[in-house]
């Protein structure tokens, strides 16, 4: 693709989410959401993958079915209201296909059935767009207006969300479709939060883009397909250390800093004494954290025997800017956790 067509498109990309994240007004928060999937579009298609073409026409049926669902609900919202501001009605069925759209966009459960296979068929960095950047204007829209929603409907999705993630994510081999059961187990909490502090929300939403863009990144340096070539690395020591400490962060061992994100949603589900609700979400993070270490131990902690000089593999020539800013973000990640304290102080 041309560099002009794609920073073109990159920028578009972005300006969508800035439109969404900065407007009040139904429609142009419409016309945000859409200029953003029109803009990811070419770039989905750009790369050399067999089924990028596949993923998508999938990603642009679900999205284009999940803006029809929110202009309706949108519609017979200034219907009801006569204005177009985001002040929801009380009446149910606008408030329920509203937020059906945004769960549809997000790709939570029980609407996340499109998620894996389109992440499956994409590469890495533009897997790290569709799990990060593109979740960014749905989930403020959730965070933000959640008081209008059905709380339960929420809750019931988080809990889903959690559940599914972690389950079939452990029959999975390939790092493509786990990191994606990956993000929808790690959504399902952040909406659940979001149930009872918005600002709690969005700073776990914060961490989980930081860890999670490092793991998208490393594994598209490392070009780790599925668990079977994890062993037959053969890059830097320093970034196979990195990856393997993204990814136990990202299930939320501690003292890593993706276990704020554990943590926190324990505090606030205790302190609420929400005993029965928290259940689920240990047992989905229990089966979570199976398939991070499963991953971890297939990286390099443990190997097939070897020739005592098979330390020659190692590419140490590997370009130190891109060491130096995987370990920036790493550090900061980790470090976050030192912030967990005044992370309290907003609950």
């Amino acid at each position: 693709m041309n560099r002009y067509i794609q920073i073109f498109l990159i920028t578009n990309l972005m300006l969508g989410t800035f439109i969404v994240i900065f407007s009040t007004h139904w429609f142009s928060i419409w016309i945000g959401l859409e200029l953003s999937t029109l803009a990811i579009l070419p770039l989905l298609t750009s790369n050399q993958i067999s089924r990028s073409n596949e993923a998508t026409l999938k990603y642009f049926l679900v999205q284009a079915f999940s803006a029809t669902l929110l202009l309706n609900g949108v519609l017979m919202n200034v219907w009801l209201t006569n204005n177009w501001n985001i002040n929801l009605t009380n009446n149910p069925l606008p408030n329920f296909l509203i937020l059906f759209s945004l769960i549809t966009k997000l790709g939570l459960a029980p609407c996340h059935f499109w998620f894996p296979d389109v992440l499956s068929g994409l590469s890495f960095l533009n897997g790290l767009i569709i799990s990060c950047w593109q979740k960014i204007a749905p989930l403020y829209l959730i965070i933000t207006i959640n008081s209008s929603f059905p709380n339960e409907l929420i809750l019931i999705s988080g809990i889903l969300s959690v559940l599914i993630g972690g389950w079939n994510g452990l029959n999975q081999t390939s790092i493509r479709k786990i990191l994606a059961f990956s993000s929808i187990s790690h959504l399902g909490w952040i909406i659940s939060i979001s149930f009872f502090n918005n600002n709690i929300s969005l700073i776990l939403f914060f961490l989980y883009i930081i860890i999670t863009s490092l793991v998208f990144l490393l594994s598209y340096i490392m070009n780790t397909k599925s668990l079977s070539n994890l062993n037959n690395l053969t890059l830097s020591p320093n970034l196979i250390f990195l990856y393997i400490i993204n990814i136990l962060s990202l299930g939320g061992l501690p003292p890593l800093g993706g276990f704020i994100n554990k943590i926190i949603p324990i505090y606030i589900f205790t302190n609420n004494f929400n005993y029965l609700f928290l259940l689920p979400f240990l047992i989905g993070s229990l089966l979570s954290l199976f398939f991070y270490l499963r991953i971890a131990f297939n990286t390099n902690l443990i190997l097939f025997p070897q020739h005592s000089l098979s330390y020659l593999n190692w590419n140490t020539n590997f370009p130190s800017n891109f060491n130096y800013f995987i370990s920036l973000l790493t550090s900061i990640s980790l470090l976050s956790l030192i912030l967990l304290p005044l992370f309290f102080s907003f609950i």
